[in-house]
C-alpha cells in the first residue's frame, strides 16, 4: 500500500503543478453544451420529454464524451515515465505490475469523478439542469463507476499498446464512435437500428441510460443498479486483462 501511496501522491503533485490539460478539458464542453442545448430539449421532446430543457441529454453527453480524453491522462501517466526516463528507478524499487496499476487507477479515478461532478454542477448552475426527483447517490455512484470503467480499459490499453500515439487514437476513437454509438450525441432513439443494436457493448450506452434514469425518470439508486453493475463489471474484466497483460519490463515509446 505505501507504493501504492507514493506513486498516487506523485500523480496528483504533478497534475498540480500542470493543470491546463484539465482546464482546458473543463472548457471545452462548457463551450459545447449551451449551443446543442435547445436542440437536444426538441429531440428529447420527440421522442417524449416534453418538458426537457435539453440539459438532461447534453450535458450528462458531453460529460461521458469527454471522459475518454480524461481518462487516457492515466496512460499518459505511463507513457511520460519512460519518456522521463523514469520508469527503471520504478522497476528497482521492487514494485509488482498491480501495484503499479493500481497506483496510476486510483489517482486518476478520483480525478475522473471529480471532473465529471464539476460538469455536472456547472450544469446545475448554468443550464438548468436539475434531478427532478432523481438520486444524487445514484449519480454518485454512476460517476465512479464510469471513471473506473474508462481509466481501467485505458490502463488495458496501456498494457496493450506499445507506442503512446496507439493510445492516443484509441481515446479518439472511443469518444466519438463509442461515445456516439452510446448516445452521448444524440438520444439512443434518434439512432440508426444497427447502432442501437450494438450500442450495449460500449461503456457509454450504460452510462447514458443511467443518466436518463436519473434526469429524465426521477430515478433513484435502485433505478441505476443494473447499469452500475455492468460498468464495474466492465472495469474488473479491463482491469483484471490489463493486470495480466501489463509488464514492467517492456519498453513504452513517448514522444512529447
Amino acid at each position: 500500500m505505501t507504493i501504492i501511496a507514493t506513486i498516487s501522491r506523485s500523480q496528483f503533485r504533478i497534475l498540480r503543478r500542470d493543470p491546463w490539460f484539465l482546464v482546458i478539458m473543463f472548457g471545452m464542453p462548457l463551450a459545447v453544451m449551451p449551443l446543442f442545448s435547445r436542440t437536444m430539449g426538441l429531440s428529447l421532446a420527440d421522442i417524449g420529454f416534453t418538458d426537457a430543457t435539453g440539459a438532461e441529454q447534453v450535458v450528462p453527453g458531453q460529460t461521458v464524451l469527454f471522459g475518454f480524453f480524461i481518462a487516457s491522462s492515466a496512460a499518459f501517466a505511463v507513457f511520460r515515465e519512460h519518456g522521463w526516463k523514469t520508469w527503471d528507478r520504478l522497476r528497482a524499487s521492487a514494485v509488482t505490475s498491480r501495484q503499479l496499476l493500481a497506483g496510476y487507477a486510483l489517482p486518476w479515478i478520483v480525478i475522473h469523478s471529480f471532473y465529471q461532478l464539476a460538469l455536472f454542477v456547472a450544469g446545475f448552475a448554468f443550464l438548468g439542469l436539475r434531478l427532478r426527483g432523481g438520486s444524487l447517490v445514484a449519480l454518485l455512484l454512476v460517476v465512479v463507476s464510469y471513471a473506473a470503467c474508462l481509466i481501467a480499459l485505458m490502463l488495458l490499453a496501456t498494457a496493450t499498446f506499445r507506442t503512446i500515439q496507439l493510445v492516443n487514437a484509441l481515446s479518439n476513437l472511443g469518444a466519438m464512435v463509442m461515445g456516439g454509438l452510446g448516445g452521448a450525441l444524440v438520444p439512443l432513439e434518434q439512432l440508426p437500428g444497427w447502432a442501437q443494436a450494438v450500442a450495449p457493448i460500449t461503456p457509454p450506452y450504460w452510462a447514458m441510460r443511467a443518466h436518463r434514469s436519473i434526469f429524465l425518470e426521477a430515478g433513484g439508486v435502485a433505478d441505476v443498479a443494473p447499469f452500475v453493475g455492468v460498468l464495474v463489471a466492465a472495469a474488473v474484466v479491463f482491469g483484471l486483462a490489463a493486470s495480466f497483460r501489463f509488464r514492467v519490463d517492456e519498453t513504452k515509446e513517448f514522444f512529447a
